[in-house]
């Protein structure tokens, strides 16, 4: 097996392991368990695998890096929970698919923020999630519906994620020690989160596999090959084979859920992909060339 094969299947199956996470976290909550209390322990037994597995990346951080993290897990917190709110309202797939449009989110607050351009690029990747959302909509657009009520939590569940991306770039830590962390601090918040609606609980023995398959399978190993597949065969290759995640999570929700979709959302699952590749790929190249 050659090295460019390799890095292609991890690069696949790291982005099917995390699609696999709508499907895992929604049969924990089918049991009565809260999203918050199942969301604690997905951070919280992710952080100690993490610790377990690579001590010495984890616990190698500062009191000036601690600041950044905490700043970012409020943005992935919010991110993590509203998806799940999301996709109780408009299912799994179309919910990880609205999420993704956190790329354009970011940008845009590489413009607002840090003043850079909008590269025409990212202006056709803006029109193409625009034109997806409103076919994901299936052009229902009563606004008082799962529908809207679904979307606008996916939305907002992808400006949380951005601002995680934005907040945590330049922090100049290791991957694993930034996951590592902030799963620590998004375990604290939904601990707390927990605590104050009384919804902390242990889950019943029935969904003990699933409990299990959080940490290990949705995120620790899509962590490991996802950082193995870009030594392999570089980030631009890794990102772009990561658009597979929405498709994976979509195929899962259709497969074990019984979701299903209309021929026009499926238009606008297009188009969000069109839009993902324009933006990502595009970006990366141009990146890749000015290094």
């Amino acid at each position: 097996m050659t090295t460019e094969v390799k890095g292609i299947i991890l690069a696949v199956l790291s982005a099917i392991l995390y699609g696999s996470l709508p499907i895992i976290g929604l049969q924990i909550t089918a049991t009565g368990l809260s999203i918050e209390a199942m969301l604690f322990l997905r951070f919280l037994l992710s952080f100690v695998l993490l610790a377990c597995l690579f001590p010495s990346s984890v616990f190698s951080v500062n009191k000036m890096m601690f600041k950044q993290i905490s700043l970012a897990v409020l943005g992935y917190v919010v991110s993590s929970f509203l998806y799940f709110k999301s996709a109780e309202c408009i299912g799994t797939g179309l919910a990880m698919t609205v999420y993704f449009i956190y790329p354009m989110i970011l940008a845009l607050m590489n413009y607002v923020i840090l003043k850079e351009t909008l590269p025409l690029s990212q202006k056709l990747g803006m029109l193409f999630a625009f034109i997806a959302l409103l076919f994901l909509t299936d052009f229902k657009f009563h606004y008082q519906g799962d529908m809207f009520i679904g979307f606008m939590l996916g939305i907002v569940g992808g400006v949380g994620y951005a601002a995680y991306v934005f907040l945590t770039r330049s922090a100049g830590l290791k991957p694993i020690t930034l996951t590592a962390w902030v799963c620590f601090g998004s375990a604290l918040f939904f601990a707390v989160q927990s605590l104050a609606t009384n919804t902390l609980a242990a889950p019943p023995l029935s969904v003990v596999w699933y409990v299990a398959a959080l940490p290990i399978v949705c995120t620790v190993l899509p962590i490991i090959f996802f950082i193995q597949a870009v030594n392999l065969i570089g980030t631009i290759k890794t990102s772009l084979l990561s658009i597979l995640e929405p498709a994976t999570t979509l195929a899962f929700g259709i497969i074990f859920l019984g979701e299903q979709i209309t021929w026009i959302q499926a238009i606008g699952l297009v188009c969000m992909v069109i839009s993902l590749f324009v933006m990502e790929g595009v970006d990366l190249l141009k990146n890749k060339r000015e290094e």
